[in-house]
């Protein structure tokens, strides 16, 4: 190894062993600053899948030829209406793990279906749109960098699977994720069942 390698590794070492337990830690910051995460599986793109029922354990969507999907509700970490280009028009997307999903199925009745399950809380995108996330899977709450995100937003809301950028300021994000809680379940039929 090259001596002024070795060096320059020791120096390292010895900075960090100096800086000690009370020193900033870079991890606490790195959703913010690093870019976003996509899906890395994207169903239903092609033609969205229809919502045939919802279970105990999560919503299973009918993808014709490409058979059916569970989507379990501990996996769903953002719903909200299509609005990128690309994606079908007039498909919900149901972002769980690092899969997205589109259906056909109207985003209200999904997410009054699914926010008896899981608590979702509604904020909105810094083009206006509206998106709800689960608020059981939301890892951190940080201030919108300028530069870094859009000037439109203001709060920065990280999963393990991505990130979601909000007009919300941060301490009203932080107190309506703090009260969510799952919907109380309502009388009628399947989110299959309505129109």
């Amino acid at each position: 190894m090259d001596k002024r390698l070795r060096v320059l590794i020791l120096l390292a070492l010895g900075l960090t062993c100096f800086e000690g337990a009370d020193a900033w830690a870079p991890a606490q910051a790195q959703s913010v600053l690093q870019p976003t995460k996509s899906p890395r599986v994207f169903l239903g793109r092609r033609r969205p899948g229809k919502v045939v029922s919802l279970s105990e354990d999560g919503v299973t969507v009918d993808l014709k030829k490409e058979g059916t999907q569970l989507v379990q509700f501990a996996g769903i970490w953002r719903i909200r209406r299509a609005f990128v280009s690309g994606e079908p028009r007039g498909s919900t997307v149901i972002d769980f793990a690092d899969n997205r999903l589109f259906v056909v199925t109207p985003v209200a009745d999904l997410v009054d279906e699914v926010g008896k399950k899981i608590a979702l809380v509604r904020f909105t995108t810094p083009n206006g749109k509206t998106v709800y996330m689960a608020a059981g899977k939301i890892t951190d709450v940080s201030t919108a960098l300028p530069g870094l995100h859009n000037p439109a937003s203001r709060t920065v809301m990280g999963t393990r699977y991505g990130a979601q950028q909000i007009t919300e300021p941060v301490n009203d994000a932080k107190r309506m994720l703090a009260s969510a809680h799952p919907a109380p379940a309502a009388e009628g039929g399947d989110v299959a069942d309505r129109r």
